[in-house]
């Protein structure tokens, strides 16, 4: 099976913050944009289908179709569930670039980039997360951040070791190499999350005894970018 980008970002959301039924395929979202990205490859892998607008409980915004003939095509990929997605072996024969947005769709959905501020030493500490409550799928983004991409990333880990109810796990990606080269082939469609990361890489030799006054415009800007984040996300679940 020859995958292509529209068909891999698409899988790539129902894996993430999506869900398969066999009703209906919908995928949820407090962005737009990935919202407004997955309406396009749908169409445009699928043609004009009709795409249900809605909204849970909760106000989060989604996307849905009731096409049987693609909710088939789709469920022939695998376990959807949660704890059991893996990343189905035909899309590793994919090119680099349906590969580079199949995992940027995803940690678009799951991941999350993290610059703070350690204030005992004044020291920044840098990472680019990815949780799944699959282990295996974890350990798929691995392999292919390795070898695809030569992206380093830490030792997977139980997100809350001790809890008896969470069973999620974390892959991380730290050092300036690592997450350079993320930034550079991957990235990522929200704009939060591209900012965040964008300070990220300017933090690196922005230190506080170093280079006192760009210390500065990086604590600013991050605390800029909290409250963004703040009014995005009161926004969009009112």
């Amino acid at each position: 099976m020859m995958w292509s980008v529209e068909f891999a970002r698409i899988y790539s959301k129902i894996c993430g913050d999506g869900c398969l039924s066999g009703r209906y395929v919908r995928y949820s979202n407090k962005n737009p944009d990935l919202l407004k990205e997955f309406a396009s490859d749908v169409r445009k892998e699928f043609g004009n289908i009709t795409l249900t607008k809605g909204a849970t409980n909760s106000g989060t915004s989604f996307l849905q179709f009731h096409t049987k003939s693609i909710i088939n095509e789709f469920k022939k990929l695998g376990n959807y569930k949660s704890s059991q997605i893996r990343i189905h072996k035909d899309l590793y024969q994919s090119d680099k670039e349906i590969l580079s947005e199949f995992i940027r769709s995803f940690y678009d959905d799951e991941g999350s980039v993290c610059l703070r501020l350690y204030t005992k030493t004044k020291e920044w500490k840098r990472s680019i997360a990815l949780s799944s409550n699959s282990r295996v799928f974890l350990h798929d983004i691995k392999y292919i951040l390795k070898k695809i991409f030569k992206i380093k990333t830490n030792k997977i880990i139980r997100s809350h070791a001790k809890s008896s109810y969470d069973k999620t796990y974390t892959l991380t990606i730290t050092g300036k190499g690592n997450i350079e080269r993320y930034s550079k082939q991957i990235n990522f469609l929200s704009k939060l999350k591209r900012k965040e990361l964008r300070l990220i890489i300017e933090s690196y030799g922005k230190t506080y005894h170093r280079n006192r006054e760009g210390f500065n415009i990086i604590k600013n800007s991050l605390f800029s970018l909290r409250e963004e984040k703040r009014k995005f996300y009161k926004g969009t679940s009112s």
